[in-house]
C-alpha cells in the first residue's frame, strides 16, 4: 500500500561506472539496471544486506551503451537493448546470453517492450524501425519489421495488455498505433491511428496501463476495447490518453478498426520543471511514476491527476524508474551513476524478508525450457585473412582449397583443413584487368573458374594457380557470374550483356546462349543439384528457369518480381536422396535481393511450377549473397550491407545465428564441403573464417556416410538415357541396375565408344555410381519423426517420443497440441532434454 507520508530511501546502489540509463523490476523482486558503461547488472534481495549483485554479473556483450532493460513476464530471462543495434536475451539462471537479436536496419535500439503474456517483444529505435518478435518456446524469431516513422528515431514503445495493439512514439512528438494482427500480415503496414504533436519537442516514452475495458455487442458481433496510454516528452509534462479500438467479429484475429474519435488526451500532468525522460504505470494501474532531468521522480494518482509525492535523492538527471509488482517499492536510475530503491509502504527495511529472487525463480518459471548455447551450437571466429588490398567480392571452398577474389584483380588460393587450419597459399596478381566478380572451384574437374568486369572468364588450376584455359568466354560487357554444374560437365557465365552462355567444361564448346531478362543484365546463376536446370537472376527483379538436359534457350519457368529492387544471388540446395529426379521431383532454391529479403522457392520438375516456401526477413540492408550448407542443406547463409551474415534454419525459416565482425559491407559467403567452416568476405578487404556449430558438421558427415548406390538401382531406362546425354552419348536400353551390375567393358562396348580416353572417362563415371556405402546405417531412434533427419538437440515430449527441439517447437508454434506420431491430444507441451539420447548420438558419430 502506497503511504505518501512514509516514503523512504531504502538503498542506494553505486555499481556502474557511467550513467544508469534504464532500470526494471521483475515479478519476483529482482532488479536490473543498464548503463552507458556497456554492462547490465542484475540484483537479488538478501535479508539484512538489501539488493546485491547476482554472482554472474556484470553481463557483458554489448559494444556500446545499454539503452533499455526489461524482464520477461513469463520466462526467467532479461532483455537488454543497446546503441550497437542488438537486443540481447540473458538467462537469469546462469547469466549467459541465450540469443542476440539484430535490429533490422542495424541501427541503435532505444526501447524494448514485452507483452503482458511475454509472448511478444517489440524493439525499436534509430531510423524509425519497429521490429516485432515472437518469443514462442523462448526462441525469439522476427515476425515483422515496419518502417513507420519516416526514419525518425523511436523513443517509446508499448504493447497493450491484451496483446492487440502496439504504440510507438518518435522524436518529432508523433505516436502511432499498430494492430498486432496486421503486423503479422506482410501485406499490411499502415497504422491504426496517428497522433501528431502529442508532445511539442518529442516523445521520450510510452506505457500502456494493465487495466482496460471491453464492451461486447452480441447483436452485431462488435467488440470495443478501451485502454489507457501514458506519454511523456521534452515539454515537461506527461499525458494520459484514452485509446479505443473496435473489433468486428470474434476471436483475437478478427479485424481491428480505430474507434472515432482518434486517441483523446484526457489528462495533462504538469509539475516537472524540465524534460521527462520516462513514465511507468504501476501493475494495478492506479499510479504513474515520471522521471525527469530536473533530478526528481514524481508519483501521480491516475484517477485524479494529482502528484502524490516527489522523490529527491539523485544529484543529476533521473533517466528511468520502475515499480515493484506489489507497488511497495520503486527503483530509479540516474546520470549520477546511482540507482535508488525507495520504500513506498513505510514497512520495508533491509531486514525485511522478501521472496528469494534466486530460489523463487525456479518455482515461478519454466527454467527447464531455457536453453544455453553449448560449444556444439556456437560459431567462433578462427581467422582474419588480410591478403587483399581492396574489396573482397567472392569466396569459395573446394575440398582442400579456399579461393577469394576481389576488386584488386587478385586471386588468392589457400589450403585449408577440417580442423580449421588455413595456409598462406598463393596470390595470382592481375588475374584479370578489372575487378573479379565471382570465383568457383569444381572438384570433379579439378578447375577453378573466375569472371571479371573486364568481360572475360578464365579457368585455372587451383593447385598451381596457373591458367588452364582463357579466351573461351569473351564478352563486350562485364561478366558478373560463373557457375559449374554439380556434375562438372557444364559451366555457365553471365553478365552485363544480359546473356547466359553455357559451355562444356572439358572442351569449352558453347552449347547454348540464354536471355537473362529485358536488357537489364544478368547478376547471378544457380544450377540444380542434378545439373538439369539453370535459374538466372537479373537486375529487373525476375528469375528465369532454363533446361540444361536437354539444353533449351527458351525459359520453362519464371519468377516474376522475385525481388522488387533486383536479384543479387541464387543458390540451390543439395540432396543425398536423388541424383536424377523423376517427374515428381522437387528442387529448392534460395534467392536474395536489394529488398533486404532472402526468399526460398520450391520448383517442381514435372510442370516447372515455382512456389514460395519462405520469406526470411531480418537484414537491415541489401542482401548480397545467399548459400546453402552442403549435403542436407540444413542451413542457409546470407550476407548483407548491414555488415552481418545471418544463418537460417532451412526447415523452419528461423534465424539461428547472426555473425558480425567485419567493419564494412559483407559481399559474399561460402560453406566448406564438410560444413565445419564458413567464410565471409567484405569491402573491408578481409576474409573471415568461422568455425560452425559442431552438430551441423555431424549431420553433413552422416549424410555423406549414408549416401549409397541404392538410388541408381532404381533408375529407369529414361533416367539412364538422361545421364548418358550428359556425355553426348546416344540412348540405350540400359537400366540403373544394369549400370551397377553388368560388366563395365560390356557397357562401354554396348555404347559403341571407340576413343580410348573417352572410354576411360566413362568407366570412371560408372565406377563413381557404383561406390558402396560403408555399411553403417543410422539407427532409426536417432532420427527425428518430424524431419526424418539426425537429431542434434533431442527432447522428449509428453507422448514419450523424442524429437528435434526446433522441429517440435515449430509443431507447437502452429497451435497444434497433438502428438506428431499418434495425432492424439497431449496433456502438456512441456519438453524435457533427452541427454542420454544426445550422448548416444555423439558416441555414434565418433564411430
Amino acid at each position: 500500500m502506497f503511504d505518501t507520508e512514509s516514503v523512504t530511501l531504502l538503498q542506494k546502489i553505486n555499481r556502474h561506472s557511467s550513467d544508469v540509463t534504464s532500470c526494471d523490476f521483475s515479478k519476483n523482486y529482482s532488479i536490473a539496471t543498464g548503463s552507458s558503461d556497456k554492462t547490465v547488472l542484475v540484483y537479488e534481495w538478501r535479508q539484512t544486506l538489501g539488493y546485491v549483485e547476482a554472482s554472474y554479473c556484470p553481463l557483458r556483450g554489448h559494444k556500446y551503451g545499454v539503452t533499455c532493460v526489461r524482464f520477461s513476464p513469463s520466462q526467467p530471462v532479461l532483455a537488454s537493448a543497446s546503441i550497437d543495434g542488438h537486443t540481447n536475451i540473458w538467462c537469469l539462471k546462469s547469466g549467459k546470453c541465450l540469443q542476440s537479436l539484430v535490429q533490422a536496419n542495424g541501427n541503435g535500439v532505444r526501447v524494448i517492450s514485452y507483452s503482458s503474456s511475454g509472448s511478444l517483444l517489440v524493439t525499436a529505435g534509430e531510423g524509425g524501425i519497429l521490429c516485432l518478435w515472437s518469443t514462442s518456446m523462448n526462441n525469439y524469431t522476427l515476425i515483422r519489421t515496419v518502417s513507420g516513422h519516416d526514419e525518425e528515431s523511436i523513443q517509446g514503445a508499448s504493447i497493450s495488455p491484451d496483446n492487440m495493439i502496439v504504440a510507438t512514439g518518435d522524436v518529432t512528438g508523433t505516436y502511432k498505433l499498430w494492430s498486432v494482427v496486421a503486423l503479422k500480415d506482410d501485406e499490411c503496414s499502415n497504422p491504426l491511428a496517428t497522433v501528431r504533436d502529442a508532445h511539442d519537442l518529442g516523445i521520450n516514452y510510452l506505457d500502456f496501463s494493465s487495466q482496460y475495458t471491453i464492451h461486447i455487442s452480441e447483436s452485431d458481433g462488435v467488440t470495443e476495447r478501451c485502454y489507457l496510454l501514458a506519454s511523456c516528452g521534452n515539454d515537461h509534462w506527461s499525458g494520459l490518453w484514452q485509446v479505443s479500438i473496435t473489433q468486428v467479429g470474434k476471436g483475437n484475429d478478427a479485424p481491428i478498426l480505430p474507434s472515432l474519435p482518434v486517441p483523446q488526451l484526457i489528462s495533462k500532468l504538469c509539475g516537472h520543471s524540465s524534460a521527462i525522460s520516462q513514465g511507468r504505470i504501476s501493475s494495478q494501474g492506479d499510479l504513474l511514476a515520471t522521471a525527469s532531468i530536473d533530478n526528481t521522480t514524481r508519483i501521480w494518482q491516475i484517477s485524479s491527476g494529482r502528484c502524490l509525492k516527489t522523490l529527491e535523492g539523485h544529484t543529476r538527471y533521473v533517466t528511468s524508474c520502475a515499480f515493484s509488482e506489489d507497488q511497495t517499492m520503486i527503483i530509479t536510475g540516474s546520470n549520477d551513476r546511482a540507482s535508488i530503491l525507495w520504500d513506498l509502504s513505510g514497512s520495508r527495511g533491509l531486514d525485511s524478508l522478501l521472496p528469494s529472487t534466486s530460489s523463487s525463480m525456479a518455482s515461478n518459471f519454466q527454467v527447464e525450457n531455457i536453453r544455453e548455447r553449448d560449444e556444439s551450437q556456437t560459431i567462433q571466429l578462427l581467422h582474419k585473412l588480410e591478403q587483399h588490398s581492396s574489396s573482397v567480392n567472392s569466396v569459395h571452398f573446394g575440398s582442400s582449397h579456399l579461393v577469394s577474389a576481389g576488386s584488386d584483380h587478385k586471386l588468392v588460393i589457400r589450403s585449408w583443413t577440417s580442423d580449421g587450419e588455413v595456409g598462406d597459399g598463393c596470390v595470382v596478381e592481375e588475374a584479370h584487368r578489372y575487378p573479379i566478380h565471382q570465383v568457383e572451384i569444381c572438384e570433379k574437374s579439378g578447375m577453378l573458374a573466375s569472371c571479371s568486369l573486364d568481360g572475360t572468364a578464365v579457368l585455372w588450376d587451383p593447385e598451381t594457380g596457373m591458367v588452364k584455359k582463357s579466351g573461351w568466354h569473351v564478352s563486350g560487357a562485364g561478366v558478373r557470374c560463373v557457375r559449374f554444374s554439380p556434375d562438372s560437365h557444364i559451366i555457365a557465365a553471365g553478365g552485363d550483356d544480359d546473356e547466359v552462355h553455357v559451355y562444356r567444361s572439358d572442351t569449352c564448346q558453347k552449347l547454348a546462349t540464354m536471355k537473362g531478362g529485358d536488357g537489364d543484365g544478368v547478376i547471378c546463376l544457380g544450377i540444380t543439384f542434378d545439373s538439369n536446370f539453370l535459374l538466372v537472376g537479373s537486375t529487373d527483379g525476375h528469375a528465369r528457369l532454363y533446361c540444361l538436359m536437354p539444353t533449351s534457350e527458351t525459359p520453362v519457368g519464371l519468377i516474376e518480381n522475385c525481388h522488387d529492387l533486383g536479384i543479387t544471388s541464387i543458390d540451390f540446395s543439395q540432396t543425398t536422396h536423388s541424383q536424377l529426379p523423376n517427374e515428381e521431383g522437387r528442387y529448392e532454391a534460395a534467392t536474395c535481393g536489394n529488398d533486404c529479403l532472402v526468399k526460398v522457392w520450391t520448383i517442381k520438375a514435372n510442370d516447372f511450377s515455382i512456389t514460395p516456401l519462405w520469406t526470411l526477413s531480418g537484414h537491415g540492408g541489401s542482401v548480397t549473397c545467399v548459400r546453402y550448407s552442403p549435403k542436407l542443406a540444413e542451413m542457409i547463409a546470407s550476407t548483407a550491407t548491414d555488415k552481418t551474415c545471418r544463418l537460417w534454419d532451412s526447415y523452419s525459416g528461423d534465424c539461428l545465428h547472426v555473425v558480425e565482425s567485419h567493419e564494412g559491407i559483407l559481399t559474399c559467403c561460402a560453406f566448406s564441403p564438410d560444413a565445419t567452416l564458413l567464410a565471409t568476405g567484405s569491402i573491408d578487404k578481409m576474409v573471415l573464417i568461422w568455425a560452425l556449430p559442431k552438430d551441423l558438421a555431424f549431420r553433413s558427415f552422416i549424410a555423406t556416410r549414408n549416401h549409397s548406390a541404392n538410388v541408381v538401382e532404381g533408375w529407369s531406362v529414361e533416367n539412364v538415357n538422361r545421364w548418358l546425354e550428359l556425355f553426348n552419348l546416344p540412348p540405350s536400353n540400359l537400366t540403373g541396375s544394369a549400370l551397377l551390375h553388368n560388366s563395365v567393358l560390356e557397357i562401354v562396348d554396348q555404347l559403341n565408344i571407340e576413343d580410348d580416353a573417352f572410354k576411360e572417362e566413362i568407366i570412371r563415371r560408372i565406377e563413381e555410381l557404383r561406390k558402396e556405402p560403408d555399411g553403417v546405417e543410422t539407427p532409426h531412434e536417432f532420427l527425428c519423426p518430424i524431419t526424418h533427419q539426425l537429431m542434434r538437440d533431442p527432447v522428449t515430449a509428453a507422448d514419450g517420443g523424442s524429437y528435434e527441439r526446433s522441429a517440435i517447437e515449430s509443431w507447437f508454434a502452429t497451435g497444434r497440441t497433438t502428438s506428431p506420431m499418434t495425432n492424439e491430444l497431449l496433456d502438456s507441451t512441456k519438453l524435457e532434454p533427452n541427454t542420454s539420447l544426445r550422448e548416444s548420438i555423439a558416441n555414434y558419430l565418433d564411430i
